[in-house]
């Protein structure tokens, strides 16, 4: 049986090899996604080169403010005379305002470490804030940007990650490759032919299928392989991940395309039905699972969250003076002797507290529910093999929905820490000093378990074993002439 096996694949392989069509479509294929992957390994080789920019430019920065401030704190002339007294509140306004601007611009950069597979999806980084700067100012009311504002029209334009090039053209590659060789054997009269030299049929189907898929996966690995190695962070456990999730992916799809055989149509009408299918499972499933996570788990709505945003805004500053009165009241170790009539910046602190006491906790469950909606929709993948491997791509690269939420409550704890360590130093007219400013808080990070697809490889390869054995229930059909 090993001699008739190793007969049928080098047949097949001749056969594949002939095959102007089939030959074509493997090049264009290949053409398509070593584009792809040059540009999205490209892109993750910037982005890792822009994060490290941006935290040496925060050295460069803090080693100027390091330099302009003094090595000691703030401290009184001890003369009591009229004029000290105003120098001594001159130079307390004036460390005041020094604390506050390094506590405004200067904090360490809060960056969403990306992982080891960013090749693949490098977009999400680009579309979400994976770099916060915190700040004792309410950064949920401040829409400027720190990079540059992109260009809208050009973005629709642009090259898409290669995880989506993967998941939108290999199905197609598949389909032209595999729907309709039963077909085609057909119209060709060369299929009672086939039957006569090869009995079993399964071996010869195997065969033929086997060898077009593998091409694909080949083609497909390589292209994975430029993306990883252009990128300097990438891991080879990502990369492992992504090849055995890909290959579960490409075996639903000769699979579809097998039993795509078993109907009695012919080779055009299998193509354009493999089509079919890969519409429906590529867009329109989605498209469904979408509207159906909406009913179960509905986003907060943006429009109220601004109307909450307004009305804080609003009784924050009609109550400036309450709350600045509370804040000494609630703070008597650290409320000044001079001066004692208090201005900006001391006396919008409070409110900035106040600010964020209200609006921090709404901002936050946009991305809670996100996360929450993202494990709801990652249950029901298995109805479609592309968006599989978009979601896998998406926490190989640690982009993620769950993820991007543990970041943004890190980043929130860490601004928590930030307002704790210069408020006080604001509002007692203290300022900081080289010491205090080499004690200040840092960014500590995430935690959480490194990504895997064990997922996505369950739902895949399940996938695969229910349509072989739809497809070994329908066997017989297969030897119909």
């Amino acid at each position: 049986m090993s001699g008739l096996v190793r007969a049928v694949v080098a047949a097949e392989w001749r056969r594949l090899l002939a095959d102007r069509a089939s030959f074509w479509v493997m090049a264009l294929l290949a053409l398509v996604l070593l584009a792809s992957a040059l540009s999205s390994g490209l892109d993750a080789r910037t982005w890792r080169a822009h994060v490290g920019a941006m935290e040496r430019d925060w050295d460069r920065r803090i080693a100027a403010r390091e330099s302009a401030l003094p090595a000691l704190p703030v401290a009184s002339s001890g003369a009591a005379t009229p004029a000290a007294d105003v120098a001594d509140a001159a130079n307390a306004v004036r460390a005041a305002k020094a604390a506050f601007d390094i506590a405004r611009t200067d904090a360490p950069p809060a960056i969403l470490p990306a992982l080891g597979g960013l090749a693949l999806g490098s977009g999400g980084f680009h579309l979400h804030a994976p770099a916060v700067r915190v700040t004792v100012e309410s950064r949920h009311t401040d829409a400027r940007r720190e990079d540059r504002l992109p260009n809208p029209l050009l973005q629709g334009f642009a090259m898409p990650d290669f995880a989506v090039v993967v998941a939108l053209l290999l199905p197609l590659a598949v389909i032209c490759l595999c729907a309709g060789v039963v077909q085609q054997g057909r119209e060709q009269n060369l299929w009672r032919l086939t039957i006569v030299q090869c009995p079993r049929v399964g071996v010869w189907l195997a065969a033929a299928l086997g060898l077009r898929a593998g091409a694909v996966w080949v083609i497909a690995a390589i292209a994975s392989g430029l993306a990883f190695w252009l990128d300097p962070g990438a891991s080879f456990a990502a990369l492992g991940w992504w090849l055995s999730v890909l290959a579960g992916f490409v075996l639903v799809w000769v699979l579809v395309c097998a039993l795509i055989g078993v109907l009695p149509v012919s080779a055009p009408s299998a193509v354009l039905l493999g089509i079919g299918v890969w519409l429906v499972t590529t867009f329109a499933v989605p498209a469904a699972l979408g509207w159906m996570i909406d009913r179960e788990q509905a986003m907060p709505s943006r429009l109220a969250a601004i109307v909450q945003i307004r009305d804080a805004q609003q009784h924050a500053e009609a109550d400036a003076d309450r709350l600045l009165a509370q804040w000494y009241a609630a703070h008597p170790d650290v409320a000044p002797g001079a001066p004692t009539t208090h201005t900006w910046p001391v006396s919008f602190m409070p409110r900035y507290l106040a600010l964020e006491a209200r609006i921090g906790p709404s901002m936050q469950a946009f991305d809670d529910t996100r996360a929450r909606r993202y494990l709801a929709l990652r249950r029901w993948t298995w109805l479609s093999p592309a968006l599989s491997m978009g979601m896998l791509a998406d926490e190989l690269a640690g982009i993620d929905a769950p993820r991007y939420a543990r970041y943004s409550a890190a980043v929130g704890r860490y601004e928590a820490r930030w307002r704790a360590f210069f408020v006080p130093r604001i509002m007692s007219y203290r300022g900081v000093d080289r010491a205090a400013l080499a004690g200040m808080p840092r960014f500590s990070g995430i935690a959480g378990e490194a990504p895997h697809g064990w997922w996505y490889a369950v739902g895949l390869f399940g996938t695969a074993g229910a349509l072989g054995i739809a497809l070994a229930l329908l066997r017989r059909r297969f030897g119909a002439g």
